[in-house]
C-alpha cells in the first residue's frame, strides 16, 4: 500500500540523521549497500600502502627497523586482510559501520606506533602520516559523517597520548603537529558533512521518485492487468491476446434508469460508487479482472492474469457475493436495489487498442452471449449459459429455464444458478 503522507525530510543539524526513524533506518541500509564495494577498495588500498611504505623503514631507520616492520606486517596488514575477508560475510554487511570504525582506528594506531619508532630521526615529517586515517575516515571509508567524527576524535586522543606522553619529540614540533592535526580534522569534518549531505539528498530524491513511480504503477494497474501494463511499457500500441476459454459476467442494476430520473446526479454517482466499490473488493478476493462499467452495468472475467488463475467456480461464487453485498447495501441505506447477472464461458480476445487513454477490453461472441444472459435474466437472479452450466453442474444447484430467444443468437439454453451444493462428508 502506498502511503499518501509526504516524506518527512527534516534532519538533525549536527548528525544529519532524519527525524523519521523509519526513513533513517532505510537510509542506513541503503548507504551500507551502496558503499560496501567502496569499503573493500579502501581496505585493499590501505593494506597496499602499508606495505609500500615499508620502503621508508629501510631508508630512514638503518638500525631497529624491525619494530616498524612488525607493526606493519605483524599487526596492521593482517587485520586489514581479515577486515577485507569479513566484508563478504552477512554479519559485516549488516553491521558495517560499527566494524569499519575499529579497522580505521587500528590503521591509524599502527601509523602512530610506526611514527613513534621513527622519533630518533632528524625530520619529524613522519608525523604527517597520522593525518591519512582522518582523511580516509571522512572521504573514502564508507562511514557516515558522525561515525567518521567519532573515530577521528579517538585517533587524535590516541596521538596526543603517544606523542605528548611517551615520545621525546620537542614541544615546538608537537605544537606545529597539532595545528596540522586540527586543520585536517576541520577539513575532514567539512568534507564529510558535505558528502553525506549530498548522499542524503540523493536518497530523498530516490524515495520521492520511487513513490511517484509506485503511484503511477498503481494507477496503471487499476486500469490494466499487470501483464498487459508491463507489456505496454516496452511495446506501446495494439496488444491483443487470444484466450481459449474465459468466463464473462455481466451484472446490471434493475430499474436503475427509472430510479435515476427521480434523483440528482450526485446521488446517482454516490450509489454507483458505493456498490461498485464493493464489487471491486470482491474481484480481488476471487482473482477476477474487472473489465469496465457501462452506466449501471458491471463486467468481470476470469483467467486473464498470467500469474493468478481463477476457475469458473470463482465467478459463480463472486456472483453470489455480489448479491449479498447489494443486500447489505440495501439494509444500510434503506434502498431496494436488485441485480440481474448473466454468465457465459467461451473463447475471447482481450487487449488494448491505441496509444492514448488506454482501455482494456474483451471482444468476441462470448461477451455478447454473457450480455444477453444478463439482459434476459429475471430480477435478482443469476442466469448462465449451457456452456457455463456444464462446467458448474457437479457442484452447484440450477433451475432449467429451457431455451430462450436472445437477440442476435437465436434460441439458447439457459439455467438459473440457485446455490452451491453442500460438500459430502
Amino acid at each position: 500500500m502506498i502511503s499518501g503522507h509526504p516524506i518527512d525530510v527534516r534532519q538533525r543539524f549536527c548528525t544529519l540523521s532524519f527525524y523519521d526513524n523509519e526513513l533513517e533506518s532505510n537510509y542506513r541500509s541503503e548507504h551500507n549497500r551502496k558503499t560496501l564495494g567502496q569499503v573493500r577498495v579502501a581496505i585493499i588500498i590501505a593494506a597496499v600502502l602499508y606495505g609500500v611504505f615499508a620502503i621508508l623503514d629501510f631508508i630512514v631507520i638503518p638500525d631497529g627497523r624491525w619494530k616498524a616492520l612488525l607493526y606493519r606486517f605483524g599487526f596492521v596488514i593482517p587485520i586489514l586482510v581479515l577486515g577485507y575477508a569479513a566484508t563478504y560475510k552477512n554479519y559485516f554487511k549488516k553491521n558495517m559501520q560499527s566494524l569499519v570504525i575499529p579497522i580505521i582506528y587500528i590503521a591509524g594506531l599502527g601509523i602512530a606506533l610506526i611514527s613513534y619508532s621513527y622519533q630518533d630521526v632528524r625530520s619529524e615529517l613522519h608525523l604527517t602520516g597520522t593525518l591519512l586515517p582522518i582523511f580516509w575516515a571522512f572521504i573514502y571509508s564508507g562511514l557516515r559523517f558522525i561515525n567518521a567524527v567519532k573515530v577521528s576524535l579517538a585517533l587524535i586522543l590516541t596521538y596526543e597520548f603517544i606523542f605528548f606522553g611517551l615520545s621525546s619529540i620537542s614541544v615546538e614540533i608537537l605544537v606545529i603537529y597539532n595545528f596540522f592535526l586540527l586543520a585536517s580534522l576541520i577539513i575532514g569534518v567539512l568534507g564529510g558533512y558535505t558528502i553525506e549531505s549530498y548522499f542524503r539528498r540523493d536518497f530523498i530524491n530516490e524515495q520521492v521518485i520511487n513513490r511517484e513511480k509506485q503511484k503511477n504503477e498503481q494507477l496503471l494497474l487499476n486500469i490494466l492487468p499487470k501483464n498487459i501494463a508491463e507489456e505496454l511499457k516496452t511495446q506501446p500500441g495494439t496488444i491483443a491476446k487470444d484466450y481459449e476459454q474465459i468466463t464473462v459476467l455481466f451484472a446490471d442494476l434493475v430499474e436503475f434508469s427509472a430510479w435515476s430520473l427521480k434523483n440528482s446526479a450526485h446521488d446517482i454517482v454516490r450509489l454507483l460508487n458505493e456498490i461498485f466499490s464493493m464489487f471491486d473488493g470482491l474481484t480481488d478476493k476471487y482473482n477476477l479482472e474487472k473489465i469496465k462499467t457501462i452506466g449501471d452495468a458491471y463486467m468481470v472475467t476470469n483467467n486473464l492474469r498470467e500469474t493468478e488463475s481463477s476457475n469458473v467456480e470463482s465467478v459463480a461464487r463472486f456472483a453470489f457475493d455480489m448479491r449479498r453485498a447489494v443486500d447489505s447495501f440495501n439494509i444500510r441505506n434503506e434502498h431496494n436495489v436488485r441485480l440481474r447477472i448473466g454468465i457465459h464461458t467461451g473463447p475471447a480476445v482481450a487487449g488494448v487498442i491505441g496509444v492514448k487513454k488506454f482501455v482494456y477490453d474483451v471482444w468476441g461472441s462470448t461477451v455478447n452471449v454473457a450480455s444477453r444472459m444478463e439482459a434476459t435474466c429475471p430480477k435478482n437472479e443469476i442466469q448462465v449459459s449451457e456452456a457455463t452450466y456444464e462446467l458448474l453442474k457437479d457442484n452447484f444447484i440450477f433451475e432449467d429455464r429451457g431455451k430462450i430467444e436472445m437477440k442476435g443468437h437465436g434460441d439458447l439454453h439457459a439455467f438459473l444458478l440457485k446455490g452451491e451444493k453442500a460438500l459430502s462428508s
